[in-house]
């Protein structure tokens, strides 16, 4: 079949996502796994069965709304079936909740640049110049890791629409990640005057704010940020610090171990829990969490030898 025109690049670009999303060998994490362990979700999805996968998933995380395996898997699925808007939000939600999960940020960098690109061609023949097309450039060019284009690109987008609060908190979010806190104290501190209940803008102004020590600020803008999204493992993990860092040990301790609840296998929430039980004069308790951490190492050591040895392994 000839795939020359718009319409058949678009479909030989969503059946290499497809072929890449559903097809590939599983996540380490479940290779780790036997199979009589493996969640149910996992199970349907890695049958082929992604519609069973998709329930099952969502079932999950209605009573565990911070499980990011399931949401990455229930993302996978969505892909598997063609909805890749749908994966591209699954992941960016699976993100949010853990920032340096690596299945997270492989499989969103994957369909960002995939959507975007596929997009490319009707946006820019319509609109070349607009606010969004340089939005979908930066978006783009993140994915790829060139923060120097995709900063540009943001910023362009800035002019044909200053009001938008997503390309402040992609700026902000981007100059963060650069360690640049001033100019994204300022991105953000514009998307939170546009948008005061953003959850991401102020979880941003909440990082910047603890990064220059300055907790107090921290506390307000991480608490703000918990009104919007209660379910935050990350911003109660930050929350808990900045309290801690206030002396106010009792609350931080509060905050942690939601933290800990939300995500079992966050491993700064307990060595801070730690940190908090010790103040407090709560030996065992600190002694445990502690113990958890090892723990948790030991885990991930598993877990990075594992990706080892599917690396080295011959394909299948």
């Amino acid at each position: 079949m000839n795939d020359t025109g718009p319409c058949g690049r678009g479909l030989s670009r969503r059946l290499t996502l497809v072929c890449i999303l559903a097809l590939a060998v599983p996540a380490a994490w479940l290779e780790a796994l036997e199979p009589s362990d493996l969640p149910g979700y996992a199970r349907a999805f890695h049958r082929g069965d992604y519609a069973r996968a998709t329930t099952l998933a969502a079932e999950r995380l209605k009573a565990r709304p911070a499980d990011v395996q399931a949401r990455i898997v229930l993302a996978r699925s969505e892909a598997a079936m063609g909805r890749f808007e749908a994966a591209y939000a699954g992941f960016r939600e699976a993100l949010r909740l853990d920032p340096r999960s690596p299945d997270a940020l492989y499989y969103l960098g994957i369909t960002a640049g995939a959507l975007a690109e596929a997009e490319y061609g009707r946006l820019l023949e319509m609109a070349p110049g607009s606010a969004r097309a340089h939005q979908l450039r930066g978006l783009s060019y993140e994915a790829q890791g060139r923060s120097a284009e995709a900063e540009a690109e943001y910023e362009a987008a800035l002019e044909g629409d200053p009001a938008s609060v997503e390309v402040r908190v992609a700026l902000g979010d981007l100059t963060r990640s650069k360690v640049r806190f001033a100019d994204a104290l300022a991105h953000y501190s514009r998307a939170a005057e546009l948008a005061p209940e953003n959850y991401d803008a102020n979880y941003g102004l909440g990082v910047c704010y603890s990064y220059s020590g300055e907790h107090t600020k921290a506390v307000e803008h991480f608490r703000r940020a918990l009104r919007v999204a209660p379910d935050s493992a990350a911003a109660r993990l930050a929350l808990g610090i900045s309290l801690l860092q206030t002396g106010q040990t009792a609350a931080a301790v509060t905050e942690l171990e939601a933290a800990a609840r939300l995500e079992p296998r966050m491993r700064q929430a307990f060595y801070q829990l730690g940190r908090a039980y010790q103040v407090l004069g709560r030996s065992q308790d600190a002694e445990a969490a502690f113990a958890r951490v090892q723990e948790l190492i030991q885990q991930e050591r598993q877990f990075g030898e594992a990706q080892i040895r599917e690396k080295q392994s011959p394909p299948r």
